[in-house]
């Protein structure tokens, strides 16, 4: 094994996954690993709605993509604001150049 890289477990529903991940990203795996948990939870709570663990899965996937999505939105947003704010900038620049 690479001494970069570890194996690590990973319990989702009372069953483990082995992951093989860079030792720099272990602490973002396990994070991982307990937001799913604590997505399944919630929904586990909500009692007799959802019929097995496949839906407790699917239900906590579904959130966390969504989330995921929405803060990718959000950034491509802020870096064509970004983009735009530089053209003004440019913009500007030039204008003030001009003017004086």
């Amino acid at each position: 094994m690479n001494e970069n890289s570890l194996t690590i477990n990973i319990e989702i529903l009372q069953r483990p996954y082995y992951v093989k991940v860079k030792r720099q990203d272990e602490e973002i795996y396990r994070k991982a690993g307990q937001t799913i948990e604590k997505s399944v939870q919630k929904y586990a709570a909500k009692g007799a709605v959802y019929r097995d663990k496949q839906d407790l899965l699917a239900m906590a996937l579904l959130e966390n993509t969504l989330i995921a999505l929405t803060n990718e939105q959000k950034i491509e947003e802020a870096n064509l604001s970004n983009s735009d704010l530089e053209k003004l900038h440019s913009i500007n620049n030039l204008l003030s150049s001009n003017l004086n």
